[in-house]
C-alpha cells in the first residue's frame, strides 16, 4: 500500500465517521423541529380564541367607557340646571323674605314709637 492509499482510506473512514455523527444528531434535531412545529401550531390555534375575546373585551370596555362619557356630560348638563334653579329659587325666596322681615321690623319700630307716643301721652 502507498502513501497515497493511506490517506484516502483514512479519509473515507474520517468522512465516513463524520457522516455518521451527522447522521445521529441530525435525527433528534430533526425530531426536535417537527415537535416545535407541532407545539407552535397547538399555540397559534390556542392563542387566536383567546386574541378574539380580548379583541371582544377591549371593544365592549370602550363602549362602555364611551357611555361613562355620555353619563358624566349628562350628570354635569343636570348639575349645571340645578345651579341655576337653586339660584333663581333664592332669588324668588329671599327676597320676599327679606321684605317680610324688613317691613317687619319698620311695623315694630312704628308700634314701639307708637306705644313710647301713647306712653308719653298719658
Amino acid at each position: 500500500m502507498t502513501s497515497l492509499e493511506i490517506v484516502g482510506i483514512i479519509s473515507i473512514i474520517l468522512i465516513s465517521a463524520f457522516s455518521i455523527i451527522g447522521i445521529i444528531i441530525s435525527v433528534p434535531l430533526f425530531k426536535m423541529l417537527v415537535r416545535l412545529k407541532q407545539t407552535a401550531e397547538k399555540i397559534n390555534n390556542s392563542l387566536m380564541p383567546i386574541v378574539d375575546d380580548l379583541n371582544v373585551t377591549v371593544k365592549k370596555l370602550n363602549d362602555e367607557i364611551g357611555s361613562i362619557g355620555q353619563l358624566t356630560q349628562s350628570v354635569g348638563s343636570i348639575v349645571e340646571q340645578l345651579e341655576k334653579i337653586i339660584k333663581l329659587a333664592r332669588i324668588l325666596i329671599t327676597n320676599p323674605v327679606i321684605k317680610i322681615v324688613s317691613a317687619t321690623a319698620g311695623f315694630m319700630n312704628a308700634m314701639s314709637k307708637d306705644s313710647k307716643k301713647s306712653k308719653e301721652n298719658e
